[in-house]
């Protein structure tokens, strides 16, 4: 498989706020005639934390409507982050197993073959309430899979207590997303973290952050991405990656860098994208 770029929803398009990183554009369908002018393949669509008119994932005639955009823009999906989740802790949620039931169908609908489950927040999942997510990650993984797609978490929980987590599981369905600017506060070693967990990994997202947690622009901040990437070339990591990234004063200019930084740092690691 060919490693593919993809950049999170709103990164190509400047927010309302400069402060705003996290933002779900009203013209969300004239960012993907951005992207594909500018060789992203797809967009990490996401469902925004709060409700919203402009948000069409709070809707089932919605997924539809993208997916009628995206076959006309000849624009194919492939992730999706629940970024609900965040704002509404998972562990107490009515229902559920008809959450993720109808959400399941409406991605089957676009084609989207990840699906990730952002556990930050109200839904934090942390070395002392890792195990109380077990039955839940345990029915997202079969609800997910019975539709072809692949579970995969967003933590920032210990790579060995992620270990724990993925036996006490015990179902095949389930991934992590490796985030690289999240996982530089765990004080780990990228290298050693990335060659840990190997086969477990199935999604990037590529960002840079300074020790004071701040999304930076790409190459800037303190995440060593020629461990990054060298670390990638020894488990052959052959899914796609994401942009997560600070978009700078100009989101299409920044981008562009991002792929040429990316590209460079890769090259240099005999990591052939």
């Amino acid at each position: 498989m060919k490693n593919n770029f993809g950049i999170v929803q709103g990164r190509l398009i400047k927010p309302p706020q400069k402060k705003i990183l996290q933002y779900f554009p009203p013209n969300w369908i004239e960012e993907i005639d951005i992207a594909k002018k500018n060789n992203i393949s797809f967009i990490e669509f996401f469902k925004d934390r709060k409700k919203n008119l402009s948000c069409p994932f709070y809707y089932d005639q919605g997924f539809k409507a993208v997916k009628e955009v995206l076959n006309y823009k000849q624009f194919k999906s492939y992730s999706f982050c629940d970024d609900y989740i965040i704002n509404n802790n998972i562990l107490k949620k009515k229902n559920i197993y008809k959450y993720f039931k109808v959400l399941s169908k409406n991605l089957k609908i676009l084609n989207i073959k990840i699906y990730i489950l952002p556990l930050f927040e109200k839904s934090d999942m942390n070395k002392k309430n890792y195990k109380k997510f077990v039955e839940v990650i345990k029915l997202a993984s079969k609800i997910f899979r019975n539709e072809n797609i692949k579970l995969a978490l967003e933590t920032n929980l210990e790579y060995k207590k992620l270990n724990i987590l993925f036996d006490l599981v015990g179902h095949k369905n389930l991934y992590i997303v490796y985030d690289s600017g999240n996982r530089l506060n765990k004080n780990i070693d990228i290298e050693e973290e990335i060659l840990f967990l190997k086969k477990k990994i199935i999604h990037i997202h590529l960002k840079d952050k300074d020790f004071k947690g701040n999304n930076v622009i790409l190459g800037t901040g303190k995440v060593n991405f020629k461990k990054l990437f060298r670390a990638l070339k020894k488990i052959n990591y052959k899914f796609n990656f994401v942009f997560e990234t600070n978009r700078g004063t100009n989101p299409i200019f920044t981008m562009r860098n991002n792929l040429k930084f990316v590209k460079k740092i890769a090259a240099q690691q005999d990591f052939n994208i």
